[in-house]
């Protein structure tokens, strides 16, 4: 620098032309300025740039901590996620094993009831065929009776008093003897 300044002098003094001020040599300018900037430069180092330094490196730790922070939430999201899909796959599995079984008790308490509801239909069917043939037996009894006594009527008028008790009797047994009561049977089942 200094020969480019003295080059700039000499060419000043010989070409007779005038330099700039600005770009003069003035030695003591010159050394002044530089001890300046120098100077500028310690206390620009010792308390600019050194607090700036320390903010930025504050500033990318905090920053850095963030990333971490936020890498091991992204983490505990993931395991959270995997963890609700397990637990819902879980519970899906278990659904369908209750839908399963519900459907399974379901069906055999249908076939419970149905049986159930046969069976008792057959003990109804029997205990009604039962009180028919009751019913049958009763009429039947009552129906003989009936034609006994119509026959004693009958002939009574007919033979108006000309027989014994016995011979009544005897008449009476026969006339039910000749009686067709399974004919009788089919008619009134026929009902």
């Amino acid at each position: 620098m200094l020969t480019l300044i003295a080059t700039a002098a000499e060419g000043t003094a010989e070409g007779g032309e005038e330099i700039s001020p600005i770009l003069a040599p003035y030695p003591g300018l010159m050394f002044w300025t530089i001890v300046a900037f120098f100077l500028a430069l310690w206390v620009l180092k010792k308390y600019a740039f050194g607090p700036i330094q320390e903010a930025l490196d504050k500033r990318r730790a905090t920053v850095n901590g963030a990333i971490d922070h936020a890498e091991q939430v992204k983490a505990e999201a993931e395991a959270l996620l995997a963890d609700y899909k397990a637990q819902l796959a879980e519970a899906r599995t278990e659904a369908d094993q209750m839908r399963d079984r519900a459907r399974k008790d379901a069906d055999e308490h249908v076939a419970r009831v149905k049986t159930e509801a046969e069976a008792q239909r057959q003990e109804q069917l029997a205990a009604t065929q039962g009180q028919i043939r009751a019913e049958v037996d009763k009429a039947m009894g009552d129906l003989r009776v009936a034609v006994a006594e119509m026959t004693v009527a009958a002939s009574e008028k007919v033979l108006r008093g000309s027989l014994d008790a016995k011979q009544h009797q005897t008449l009476i047994e026969q006339a039910v003897e000749e009686l067709d009561f399974d004919r009788l049977q089919k008619v009134g089942a026929g009902k």
